[in-house]
């Protein structure tokens, strides 16, 4: 298959008038429609169609939860709005009285909040005033016990032996005198009455001493240790209430503190839903965060019921209406992949729209995508195209808007003193590139040549022509003579869109 080199050119170029010079080769009508070789600047021009759109776009965001959220409120389409205006107004019928509700649980909470931390204060001090009373009966039972040990029962035992040696003494002296008596009865000068009131209270004395050593016994033997034992068992149950309030007091202060948190954390939760419903509000009213003109986010075209209006019902998170800035505006085009790889950030381009056919405006480009538009690929038949796009450098003084339809030339390369011919000087035939040229007899022969650049008028020979040489403009059909229509070779690239007409020189 031969194919002619401008089946395979992209893009747009300029050429220095100096590069073209066409010519018939001689005299002689019979020779072909020919061009010289000539050396001049190749520009290499990715030219592509796309929409005008502005750099910074605010969207309008319906942050109302909800499915049914009704517009009451909405400035006309198209209006310049200016920042901090309100553009959009939510119905809140609903939302105020859940605010309504909400603030009374939360005053509800807030009591609740109020009377635990009260009732944590009485428990502190009732547990406080438990434990300490439990720690001065414990300290009165040690002191008891400590009195009785050292003091109560010494001096007890103290009494009953200073009264047994008193009673001692008194049984001794009874008994003198009883002897005394009873020899004065023998001879008689007393009478025996007498002697029995002496005996009586010999025996008196004698029981009072013999009651005594018997009590001094118990007090030993016995009853010291009964209150030993009774005044530790008070200390020890003392000791026991000390501790049993002590963690009675832990314990209802944690009960009390626990109910407290609870309250608290109770309060937080309503006050958060109440700074929701609040915020939801808020939210109710949409204000312009910069200023614009405002457009609609229709996107249901075909659904009336969903379009944006006063009444309509939309949903969160849906978008209302977005606000282009005007000041600062750029193009979106999508680059064929035959042609993004000449494409990159920062060259200069040229953008020319529609709507105002004489203004040219200066732009560079800002950013190519990485990958390709999958949902342009579909569009396209399975063709890539990669979003780019082009930033206005300067904005004119018309008033432009968005979707603009605008044509954008981007100077993808610059190839200065070029050796270069028209593309359909050249033709290739099995990977091979040819050109026919016009020799000093006319005669014309096929060279071999290799190519550089090309673009859509021009292509850039890097061999097998010298400045000067005269080739011929049908190479396609002279190769398509020798090697026939039939002849293998590789397939035709699909042909580029064609950019719009129109050049100047370099």
């Amino acid at each position: 298959m031969i194919l002619g080199v401008a089946g395979s050119a992209v893009g747009f170029a300029y050429v220095n008038s100096e590069a073209l010079d066409f010519g018939f080769g001689g005299p002689s009508s019979d020779l072909p429609i020919s061009s010289l070789v000539r050396r001049g600047t190749l520009r290499i021009v990715v030219t592509e169609r796309g929409n005008l759109q502005s750099t910074k776009t605010v969207d309008g965001i319906c942050e109302v939860q909800g499915r049914e959220i009704k517009i009451i409120e909405l400035v006309p389409e198209g209006t310049e709005v200016e920042q901090g205006q309100v553009v959009c107004r939510f119905d809140t019928s609903e939302i105020d009285q859940n605010v309504a509700q909400q603030e009374i649980k939360v005053q509800q909470a807030q009591s609740k909040i109020e009377t635990t931390e009260q009732e944590l204060e009485i428990q502190r001090n009732e547990a406080e005033s438990k434990v300490q009373e439990a720690e001065v009966e414990l300290t009165l039972a040690r002191i008891d016990l400590e009195k009785y040990v050292e003091g109560d029962f010494p001096a007890e035992i103290k009494d009953l032996r200073g009264n047994i040696a008193l009673a001692r003494m008194e049984v001794e002296r009874s008994a003198e005198k009883l002897e005394q008596f009873r020899e004065l009865v023998r001879k008689g000068f007393r009478s025996p009455e007498q002697l029995r009131a002496v005996e009586q209270e010999y025996e008196q004395f004698k029981n009072y001493m013999e009651r005594d050593v018997l009590k001094l016994d118990v007090k030993e033997n016995y009853e010291r240790r009964r209150m030993v034992t009774e005044h530790t068992s008070k200390v020890s149950q003392a000791r026991s209430k000390v501790v049993r309030s002590k963690a009675n007091r832990i314990a209802q202060v944690a009960k009390a503190e626990s109910e407290h948190n609870s309250a608290k954390a109770t309060f937080d939760v309503e006050q958060r839903q109440l700074d929701t419903f609040q915020e939801m509000k808020e939210k109710c009213t949409i204000i312009a965060e910069q200023s614009g003109v405002v457009a609609y986010a229709n996107e249901a075209w075909y659904d009336s019921s969903r379009q944006i209006r006063e009444g309509a019902m939309v949903y969160f998170r849906q978008k209302i209406f977005s606000l282009p800035d005007m000041d600062s505006m750029q193009v979106s085009v999508n680059v064929h992949e035959s042609m993004v790889k000449k494409v990159e950030a920062g060259q200069p381009a040229e953008v020319r729209l529609d709507s105002f056919p004489g203004l040219v405006l200066k732009g560079t480009v800002k950013s190519v995508a990485q990958l390709a538009d999958s949902n342009r690929s579909w569009m396209s038949g399975g063709s890539k195209e990669y979003a780019t796009v082009v930033a206005i450098d300067e904005m004119p003084d018309e008033e432009l808007r968005p979707d603009m339809t605008a044509e954008v030339r981007i100077l993808a390369r610059t190839i200065p003193d070029a050796l270069i011919v028209p593309v359909s000087a050249v033709a290739a035939h099995k990977g091979e590139h040819y050109a026919f040229v016009i020799g000093d007899g006319d005669e014309i022969g096929r060279r071999p040549v290799e190519i550089g650049d090309s673009n859509e008028t021009h292509v850039q020979v890097s061999s097998g022509l010298d400045e000067g040489d005269r080739v011929t403009h049908d190479a396609r059909t002279r190769l398509q003579l020798e090697f026939g229509d039939d002849t293998e070779g590789e397939d035709e690239p699909a042909p580029t869109p064609a950019p719009s007409p129109g050049t100047s020189p370099a």
